[in-house]
């Protein structure tokens, strides 16, 4: 069988990139499989993430990423004349390439996929939640009209992705949102990108969150939330690893609220593991997240999990009270409350770690990655 993806590029180290990677290296070298990648941004740069030696790849060099900066009109000229560039290559390397299935990551091929009458299966899939496109737009704008543009973006992909063959999501509960208007929808988690081989021995005292500095994150209310725990456990520290537009009105934050000795914005690092184990907990206080893999993550390494309950993705790795806390979104008294509980709680700390620990192990590679050539074979 041949897979053909589409994806903006292979050279960013983030999440969907890690997760392609480990896929389609599962799919060639275990299912014997052929596997093209198609994107549009690649600009000669390296793959960050190892991909089989056998994967074909085409880039078709539209660079939509230099048009950020663009004004509001010349945006939309080009995006429209790059659209139709894209579609009429991609029928050619389709048609001579000639694979089962065309698999989207949200490129900007989803806004024409569609249309297009491909000999061959068509299949979306979402690494964010439904509602990301209208929750980014809420995040950094007020208002009635912007309210009504991030509701018709909603709509636009629930009408870009009701008649693919098959939409995957990442969560249980993004499944059932999804369910309300389309048929096609399909559930599968991503997988661990590693096992954590040791666990943390919960005994410092360090709080850690890892993420980009930005409105998605909530930071903001991470630190307000800490003022509270700093007046009852002021030797306790939280960790923040990740950098990003936010830095500056962050640590501005952090002093005013007299927090710069406790309240820490570490920065990037290579060595994301050994910051895992000289933690006691994971907090994460996010607006909305897709399949939150440092949740994952942190829970391989035995770390409790305390987060914000956003929509989506934490409700499905998190069980509330027996692994880590959910608290209501935006509870900042009720967030302070669970870290100054998990940090009294010594026995609660150990219990939540480990059952953290084993619940992780549903996730790993082979459990989840092996999904996939079942999905494919009964899609085909």
């Amino acid at each position: 069988m041949k897979i053909l993806y589409m994806t903006p590029s292979t050279y960013n180290s983030g999440g969907t990139e890690h997760i392609l990677s480990m896929k389609v290296n599962y799919l060639v070298r275990k299912a014997a499989y052929e596997v093209v990648i198609v994107t549009t941004d690649q600009k000669n740069r390296e793959n960050f993430f190892e991909f089989d030696e056998s994967v074909r790849h085409y880039d078709i060099g539209l660079n939509y990423e230099d048009d950020f900066q663009k004004n509001l009109i010349a945006k939309a000229v080009s995006h429209y004349y790059k659209n139709h560039v894209y579609k009429k290559r991609l029928m050619a390397i389709v048609q001579k390439e000639r694979p089962d299935i065309c698999v989207s990551l949200f490129g900007k091929e989803i806004d024409f996929l569609y249309k297009m009458k491909l000999p061959c299966k068509t299949v979306a899939e979402l690494h964010f939640n439904k509602m990301f496109r209208y929750d980014f737009l809420m995040s950094h704008h007020q208002g009635w009209i912007w309210k009504q543009i991030g509701l018709h973006e909603v709509k636009r992909m629930v009408k870009e992705t009701k008649s693919l063959d098959r939409l995957v999501v990442l969560t249980k509960e993004d499944l059932e949102q999804w369910k309300n208007t389309n048929d096609n929808v399909f559930q599968i988690y991503n997988p661990l990108p590693y096992e954590g081989n040791k666990v943390a021995e919960l005994g410092n005292k360090s709080l850690i969150s890892v993420g980009r500095l930005c409105q998605q994150k909530n930071y903001s209310s991470l630190i307000r939330a800490w003022r509270s725990v700093y007046q009852r456990h002021p030797d306790w520290h939280m960790n923040i690893w990740g950098d990003g537009e936010m830095h500056d009105q962050l640590q501005q934050e952090i002093v005013q609220y007299g927090l710069e000795n406790v309240f820490h914005l570490c920065g990037r690092t290579e060595n994301i593991k050994e910051k895992y184990l000289e933690s006691s907990a994971y907090v994460m206080s996010s607006r909305y997240e897709g399949f939150p893999m440092v949740l994952l993550e942190a829970a391989s390494f035995g770390l409790p999990m305390i987060s914000y309950s956003c929509y989506c993705g934490p409700k499905d790795i998190i069980k509330d009270g027996e692994n880590g806390f959910l608290v209501k979104q935006d509870d900042e008294q009720g967030l302070a409350d669970t870290i100054c509980r998990v940090i009294e709680d010594t026995v609660l700390r150990r219990t939540l770690g480990h059952q953290a620990k084993q619940f992780s192990r549903c996730f790993l590679q082979e459990n989840i990655l092996s999904l996939w050539p079942n999905f494919f074979r009964e899609l085909c």
